[in-house]
């Protein structure tokens, strides 16, 4: 059975851009490795859902149902999703074996500044409603497997930790 290595955080606290390099560490590893986007996941759907709170929970299920099958088919699953909720990462954490949180720590301020997709500029200009630490809620996690403080830790020592948590935890091994 693979790992779901679920890394939840503010838009712009490095989700993607880690994801995308633990990805890639993984793979030189030989791991079986696969990346689920949040953004990709939704757009996949044709946007058919809202950015209300049920439907945000329910984007986040179809993510999690995802990871969960090809988990249990062996493969290490990487997802790249804020999950904003208390009640959606509890359902998560209930219902995959393996579910791994890494909360990605980042205060709103800094996100926004690294956010690539134009979020800071439509906030500013009063374009863009039910953002996640703005009008809609980030419950911050409450028990992640592993913190990291992405304003304070850059990218490859930030993998390097997550690696290290998924050697001492045994989830992953050198010749695995």
């Amino acid at each position: 059975m693979g790992n779901v290595i679920w890394l939840t955080g503010l838009s712009g606290s490095g989700k993607t851009t880690l994801s995308l390099k633990l990805q890639e560490k993984l793979r030189e590893l030989s791991v079986r490795t696969e990346l689920l986007d949040g953004d990709e996941v939704r757009e996949f759907f044709g946007a058919d859902l809202s950015y209300e709170r049920k439907d945000r929970i329910a984007n986040v299920k179809r993510i999690g149902f995802a990871a969960h099958l090809l988990s249990r088919n062996g493969v290490n699953v990487i997802v790249a999703n804020i999950a904003p909720y208390y009640e959606v990462r509890d359902f998560l954490r209930k219902n995959i074996p393996n579910y791994i949180q890494i909360y990605l720590k980042s205060d709103l301020e800094s996100s926004l500044k690294r956010a690539s997709k134009g979020y800071y500029e439509r906030l500013k200009n009063g374009n863009l409603r039910n953002f996640i630490g703005v009008d809609d809620v980030y419950d911050v996690p409450r028990t992640p497997d592993l913190t990291i403080d992405t304003i304070n830790t850059g990218i490859a020592e930030s993998v390097d930790i997550i690696m290290e948590h998924l050697r001492k935890t045994g989830k992953i091994t050198e010749d695995k």
